[in-house]
This record gives structure tokens, C-alpha cells and sequence, in this order.
């Protein structure tokens, strides 16, 4: 980007990433450190779902299956912070079956199977992205797009291993504490366990 810009406009910008190595649960917690923060991070909204297709009883609300929603309820649960449960329509991830997760509240029939689908594969991004640094078959990728850092950032190749490998593992420890606090008989554990090998 600084490349581009710097040949469209002739300005030769810095762009930094100061947060880059850090899961999106450590920058919510450093954000909250800094700004004194009291909770006005509870109104942003991570789902990309539409107030229509998610709201309850007139009020909007997020999902709470989606990646996106499953990638905020991780991060909130890392930087040990809570939100209200009425702040998604599967107010409870514990729950045994998918169906039993979301508010009474919501309506039955609006729960399609293309929204269990969309929870699943939330889930399993998420697990997937914890297990990535330990799977044979994805170190080639992960050298590939070390390299690609390392060149765009302007960083020594070693750093960048280091510095994804530290990142990756502090992911899979607060997936797995977040799955633990879910609980073994949570739906999503039990569609984690039916996914891996």
C-alpha cells in the first residue's frame, strides 16, 4: 500500500501495525488498558448479519454463531471481559443442541439450516486456526506467507516465524480456554470433536 500510494500520489507514507502479532483478544484487552474504556466496546458489532435476519422482539441483537461472532465471543472471553447474554440471539454456546442455544425469544422457524452451517464452519475456522502451526500438510503455506511478511513488512524471515508461531500458539490457548468454559457437552465441542481426525 505504501508502494501504491507513494506511486499514485507521490507520498511516501509509513503504514505500522502495532498490533499485528496479537490476537484480536490481547488488542481488545490493551485497548480497554489504555483508553480506561467502561464498556463502550460492547456497542460495536462484529456480525455481519442483518437486523432483520437476527433481531429479537425489535431490537437488534448479533447472531453469536457466525465466524465473525465466534471469532468476538473468543476474544471477549480472552481479554476476561463479559457481555450481556441478551447481546446475541445464541445466548448460550453451552447448550447441547444449536437449538437450545438461542434466546426462547427468537422464533423457531427463523432457525435455518444454513445459519447451523454458518455456526459450524465459524467453530471450525477458529479450531482450524488453533491446530495450523502443528499440521504437516499446511507448512508449506505457512512458509509461503512467512516469507510474504517478511518481505512486505521489511522484516527478517526468522522474526516473522517466530513472531506467527508465538501468535498461533497463543490462539490454540485461549480457543482451548474458551472451548473449555463451553464446556464438553456444548454443541460447538461436540461439532469440534466430529470435525477432527
Amino acid at each position: 500500500m505504501e508502494a501504491f500510494l507513494h506511486s499514485l500520489l507521490g507520498f511516501q507514507g509509513r503504514y505500522d501495525y502495532p498490533h499485528i502479532w496479537d490476537t484480536k483478544g490481547q488488542t481488545l484487552a490493551r485497548f480497554i488498558e489504555i483508553s480506561y474504556d467502561t464498556g463502550a466496546w460492547k456497542e460495536t458489532r462484529s456480525c455481519w448479519q442483518q437486523n432483520r435476519q437476527v433481531g429479537v422482539n425489535g431490537r437488534a441483537r448479533q447472531c453469536g454463531i457466525c465466524a465473525a461472532c465466534m471469532l468476538r465471543r473468543l476474544s471477549v472471553h480472552a481479554a476476561g471481559q463479559t457481555e450481556p447474554d441478551d447481546t446475541y440471539v445464541w445466548e448460550n454456546l453451552g447448550a447441547q443442541t444449536f437449538k437450545e442455544g438461542a434466546t426462547p425469544d427468537f422464533d423457531e422457524k427463523r432457525i435455518t439450516g444454513a445459519m447451523e452451517q454458518y455456526a459450524i464452519a465459524g467453530a471450525l475456522h477458529l479450531d482450524h486456526l488453533a491446530a495450523l502451526s502443528k499440521s504437516p500438510a499446511n507448512k508449506p503455506r505457512l512458509n509461503v506467507e512467512c516469507f510474504r511478511l517478511s518481505q512486505s513488512l521489511d522484516l527478517p524471515l526468522d522474526d516473522v516465524k517466530k513472531k506467527l508461531e508465538q501468535l498461533l500458539a497463543r490462539h490454540k490457548n485461549e480457543w482451548e480456554n474458551f472451548m473449555a468454559s463451553l464446556g464438553p457437552d456444548s454443541f460447538v465441542a461436540k461439532w469440534v470433536d466430529e470435525a477432527r481426525p
